[in-house]
């Protein structure tokens, strides 16, 4: 499925065309958090291969995005865990494109019967934030270093939508 916006972003469940550029990708943000990137291009096709979504977010002839997730299944029903979020940090547009991303991903995991959205990441990521200031996710207590997230994908794309009623369909 491809989802185009007016504003000329096309959003779609990855291709073997596109995992080069989401490679490329991958290394740009990591470098730009200052993360170490080791990840190999064909890593990426195993995901693909695997149980994992992998959808992209192409911006004319850039991919500025990409979200990667798999299935779950939680003490809350059916779900889907997000693995990771790949944002250009030079976008200015970066909330622009995790919504995008996000309400795309929810959509079809919602359309499998997968309404629980769980993340876990390393406290000092950036998306714990996003998922929880911008998402409403509900932060569960751990004693790790990784923190561990859980929301509905209803009032997730509810907080998505009051931000951006413009995507609502009429």
């Amino acid at each position: 499925m491809t989802l185009s916006a007016s504003s000329g972003m096309i959003l779609r469940e990855a291709t073997d065309d596109d995992l080069p550029p989401l490679h490329d990708l991958a290394r740009k943000v990591w470098t730009q958090l200052d993360i170490p990137f080791d990840t190999s291009l064909e890593r990426f096709r195993a995901l693909q291969r695997g149980r994992f979504r992998i959808i992209v977010l192409w911006d004319g002839k850039a991919m500025p995005a990409a979200l990667i997730a798999h299935p779950i299944e939680t003490d809350r029903g059916p779900g889907m865990e997000i693995a990771t979020f790949v944002v250009d940090q030079e976008r200015p547009d970066k909330l622009n494109l995790l919504d995008a991303l996000s309400l795309y991903a929810m959509n079809i995991a919602a359309s499998e019967g997968r309404y629980i959205v769980v993340s876990i990441r390393p406290r000092r990521t950036k998306g714990t934030v996003y998922g929880r200031d911008r998402l409403g996710m509900e932060t569960l207590p751990t004693h790790s270093d990784q923190v561990h997230q859980i929301g509905h994908s209803a009032g997730m794309m509810a907080h998505i939508l009051a931000r951006r009623p413009e995507w609502q369909l009429p």
